[in-house]
This record gives C-alpha cells, sequence and structure tokens, in this order.
C-alpha cells in the first residue's frame, strides 16, 4: 500500500520521488520504539511470576534475562536519542522509497510512511517471516 492508496499526498523531491522529513520520520520511530519499550516491560513482568516460583535458572536462561532487560534499556534510550533528533533536525528531507524497500514489517512501513495511527497489530500477511525465539 503506498501513501497514495490511503488517500495521503506525501511530499516529493525535484526528482518527483516521495520524501518524509527527517523530523517527522525521528518523531514516528520514536512513537514505535516506545511502544517496544513497553512490550519489553510487559514481558519482564508476565515473566516475573514464573521466575519466583522457579528453584533455579540456568545460566543460559539467566543471560537470556539480562538480554531482554539490556534491550528493554536500549530501546528506551534510543527512543530518548530520536525524540530529540526529530526535535532539532528541522525539515530535512528523506527519501522513502529506501527506507520502504529495507523494512520488514509492512505495517511499521505503513505507520512511518503514511501516517497510520493504529495500535500494534499484524496480520498474516503484513507481518514479514515468523522469528522464534
Amino acid at each position: 500500500m503506498t501513501p497514495q492508496s490511503e488517500g495521503i499526498q506525501p511530499d516529493n523531491d525535484a526528482n518527483g520521488q516521495a520524501v518524509i522529513s527527517l523530523d517527522t520520520l525521528s518523531k514516528r520511530i520514536q512513537d514505535e520504539m516506545i511502544a517496544l519499550v513497553m512490550l519489553a516491560a510487559e514481558v519482564q513482568i508476565a515473566l516475573g511470576p514464573a521466575l519466583t516460583e522457579a528453584k533455579s535458572l540456568s545460566p543460559a536462561v539467566q543471560r537470556s534475562l539480562q538480554a531482554l532487560d539490556r534491550l528493554h534499556q536500549t530501546l528506551d534510550d534510543l527512543q530518548r536519542v530520536l525524540g530529540h533528533l526529530a526535535m532539532q533536525s528541522g525539515t530535512a528531507p528523506v527519501p522513502i522509497k529506501p527506507l520502504d524497500e529495507v523494512i520488514r514489517l509492512r505495517h511499521l512501513a505503513h505507520k512511518l510512511f503514511d501516517n497510520i495511527d493504529a495500535p500494534f497489530a499484524l496480520s498474516e500477511e503484513d507481518s514479514g517471516d515468523v522469528a522464534w525465539f
């Protein structure tokens, strides 16, 4: 789905390519990262009761839990950086097509470039490949 198919007219550069301002893109990425920070926190909270009942945890499980905590903290820091960039960047245009081609999750591309304000939900056709952990 392109911005035009959603009825949203993107800005175009001198070559007619769709572009988005860097501050707008940074803010949208920050919004998505905030949602990921909340999801990581929810996973940590959900694991809490199970971990309290566990007699012992293997070193591999302990490392995985530490990695989850690091993921949470890193996403939180990155979203703050993007928030700062969104306020500093001004209106430098960023070509959409090269970014759209590297994003695997179609719902994310729509939220970033088409300004669709939808909750985090995936359908089978736009979710990309399943990555089991």
